[in-house]
């Protein structure tokens, strides 16, 4: 037998799959870090949105024109979830604490809906 992450031969017990800590941590975060590659790649752009409606949301612009967003790199095709407009048609699309609304087909109004009192779902 031989470690699975640096192909030294194996001494020791039969079930051993690895020389050392270093190399069972070693392979074990190299496995996990290409299963959450693409996780990571979506975060990114949700983090990346939510800093963009969060910067025009605090200069003052609840309302601004799609290609402002697209610009500043907006992706609209990433949200964290959306919430239906009560009593109205339509929706808002949340990057975490911020979202959007279609005012019509070039502008958005930013919205920003936080709670202390409301606890995260596990």
């Amino acid at each position: 037998m031989h470690c699975l992450a640096c192909g030294a031969p194996l001494a020791g017990r039969v079930d051993k799959r690895f020389c050392d800590d270093a190399c069972r941590s070693g392979f074990h975060n190299q496995k996990h870090r290409e299963q959450d590659a693409f996780v990571y790649k979506i975060n990114k752009i949700l983090k990346k949105n939510r800093k963009i409606l969060s910067i025009c949301y605090n200069r003052g612009l609840q309302s601004i024109f799609i290609h402002k967003l697209l610009e500043e790199g907006f992706l609209f095709g990433y949200c964290t979830h959306i919430e239906s407009i009560e009593g109205k048609r339509g929706y808002i699309n949340f990057c975490y604490d911020y979202g959007y609304k279609t005012v019509n087909k070039n502008q958005v109004e930013i919205v920003y809906k936080y709670s202390k009192e409301k606890s995260l779902p596990l």
